[in-house]
């Protein structure tokens, strides 16, 4: 089956305008760890905890902001500005 063939062929800069839209957009995905055997969660899990443990498992910070400014940091991921997490501190 062939889809979207009738308009041609996608304009050269078709994946970054999908990109840019993914990450404006409000919708997110789930997994459930329920679906996965039992032994191979357990396995995971030991893996990423010893990661974590040993500095090999980070997180991306994209900024650290004082916690009155909350608003902010959320006006800034409705945006799309962020890429990773924003930490609020005390």
């Amino acid at each position: 089956m062939a889809v979207g063939v009738v308009g041609g062929q996608p304009p050269a800069d078709f994946g970054m305008r999908l990109m840019d839209d993914f990450r404006k957009s409000l919708s997110f995905a789930t997994f459930s760890s329920d679906t996965v055997p039992g032994t191979d969660r357990q396995s995971v899990r030991s893996f990423q905890f010893a990661a974590a443990a040993s500095g090999d498992l980070r997180t991306v910070v994209h900024e650290v902001l004082p916690l009155d400014q909350a608003a902010l940091a959320h006006r800034k991921m409705d945006a799309g500005e962020v890429f990773g997490r924003v930490v609020l501190a005390p």
